[in-house]
């Protein structure tokens, strides 16, 4: 059964969950036919069905990076039965095997139907340079690149 939240209040609710450490109460907020999409170049990326797609993406992000998430922008239409928001974070990913770190941007566009979070659509701002973290001479790619 659906949220009576608005779709930005629902994707607000989400980020605060998971936050919060509360994975089962995020995953509350999806949809029984959820997908996920990150872009193929990354190791966790492609698209990604159900709970058990959302776990398996992450446990792949989990083996490369740690990362830290700025305070959300959150722009939405719709009501709460469905609609359409725009997620922009600031992020830095820090390599475990390197200690590289890099910091971009990320947009993520969600839909929203019957009340719960249905699709997310995850965009890296430079996902080379997200790359570039996880090989041991990637800052002086980076520095031959800029």
């Amino acid at each position: 059964m659906g949220t009576t939240l608005e779709p930005a209040e629902l994707v607000s609710e989400l980020g605060c969950r998971f936050r919060a450490g509360d994975r089962e109460g995020a995953f509350a907020l999806l949809h029984p036919e959820f997908r996920i999409q990150q872009p193929a170049s990354l190791p966790h990326g492609g698209w990604h069905h159900g709970r058990d797609g959302m776990s398996e993406m992450g446990a792949a992000f989990a083996r490369h990076w740690d990362r830290t998430i700025g305070e959300p922008r959150i722009l939405g239409s719709g009501d709460a039965g469905g609609g359409t928001v725009v997620q922009v974070t600031e992020q830095t990913w820090t390599a475990k095997a390197t200690g590289r770190a890099a910091t971009v941007d990320v947009v993520e566009l969600f839909s929203v139907s019957g009340g719960l979070i249905a699709e997310i659509r995850v965009f890296q701002q430079d996902t080379h340079a997200l790359l570039e973290t996880l090989d041991e001479d990637g800052g002086e790619a980076a520095q031959r690149r800029g």
